[in-house]
C-alpha cells in the first residue's frame, strides 16, 4: 500500500488519485466520514493537513483558526487539541488529533500530510503520532513548503515519501537540489511543457486542482479540466471528489487513442 510515487510516462493508467481533505465534496473536510467516503470512492491517497496544537498534538486542520469551519476566532497553535475538536464538532466541523485520523486509515489508505508548520517540531510530532498509531512510515507522504524540512524529515521519518509544496519564495530547484523528487505544481500552472520540464530533471508531478487561475475552490475540478490535466503526464491529482477523478481516470485510460 506504499504511495511511492509512480513515473509521469505512465500518465493516466497511474495518475494517482489523492483525496483532498478526504472526499470533502461529500462530507466534512478532514473528518472520518470524508476518510470513509474517499475509501469507497477508491481513491488511492487521502490529503490532509496537519498543525500544532498549544499542547504539542498534531492536529488535522487546514486553517489556522476556527473562524471558517466553526464560526469562532480560535488559533489552532494557542488552543489545546481537546477543545479544538469540541469546539469543530458543535459546529458540525471536524479538526481531529493526528493519531486518530492515522488509527482510522491504517490498513486502508495512504496519507499526503499537508505539514503547515515550519518548525521541525512538527515532524517530531508527527513521527511519533504515526508510532501511537501503529501507522507506517512508508504510507506517510510529506508535504514540505521550505527545503530546510527536508533533512529533519528524513531523520524523524525516514521512510516517508517527501513531497516539495514549492513557491515563489522556495522554488523547485531548491527541493530537487535537497533530493526531493516528487513536486506539486498547482492547476492553473499546469501544462505538457511545465510538467517535462520537471520530469527531465527526474521530477514526478502532483497537481492540486482548483485554486488560484482557475475561478474554483481548491480541489474543485470539472471532467473537462480533470482531463486535459491527465492528457499533461502527471503521476497525481488532488480532488475534493475522488469518485469523479476515478471515473474520468478510468474512461481515459479505456478511451482508443486518436492518431
Amino acid at each position: 500500500m506504499s504511495p511511492a510515487p509512480t513515473g509521469g510516462s505512465r500518465r493516466a493508467l497511474r495518475t494517482q488519485v489523492v483525496a483532498h481533505r478526504g472526499h470533502s465534496a461529500a462530507a466534512p473536510e478532514n473528518s472520518l466520514e470524508a476518510l470513509r467516503l474517499a475509501v469507497e470512492a477508491r481513491a488511492d491517497l487521502v490529503e490532509c493537513d496537519v498543525r500544532l496544537a498549544s499542547d504539542g498534538i498534531p492536529v488535522v486542520s487546514h486553517d489556522a483558526d476556527l473562524q471558517r469551519l466553526a464560526g469562532r476566532s480560535i488559533r489552532i497553535a494557542d488552543t489545546p487539541a481537546a477543545v479544538l475538536e469540541a469546539v469543530a464538532n458543535d459546529a458540525g466541523a471536524s479538526v481531529l488529533p493526528l493519531t486518530r485520523l492515522m488509527a482510522a486509515a491504517l490498513g486502508r489508505l495512504p496519507l499526503m500530510l499537508d505539514v503547515k508548520s515550519t518548525d521541525p517540531l512538527v515532524l517530531e510530532t508527527i513521527a511519533q503520532a504515526a508510532r501511537e498509531a501503529r501507522f507506517r512510515e512508508e504510507d506517510i507522504v510529506l508535504g514540505l513548503r521550505v527545503p530546510e524540512l527536508v533533512e529533519p524529515a528524513r531523520a524523524f521519518l525516514p521512510d516517508a515519501v517527501v513531497l516539495a509544496l514549492h513557491g515563489a519564495s522556495a522554488p523547485a530547484g531548491a527541493f530537487l537540489a535537497a533530493g526531493v523528487r516528487l513536486v506539486r505544481l498547482w492547476e492553473a500552472a499546469t501544462d505538457r511543457d511545465a510538467v517535462r520540464e520537471l520530469t527531465d530533471q527526474g521530477a514526478v508531478v502532483w497537481v492540486t486542482t482548483g485554486g488560484p487561475g482557475t475561478g474554483r475552490a481548491v480541489g474543485d475540478v470539472t471532467e473537462e479540466a480533470l482531463s486535459a490535466l491527465l492528457r499533461t503526464g502527471i503521476a497525481g491529482v488532488l480532488v475534493n471528489d475522488p469518485g469523479l477523478a476515478h471515473a474520468v481516470r478510468a474512461r481515459d485510460v479505456a478511451a482508443p487513442r486518436v492518431a
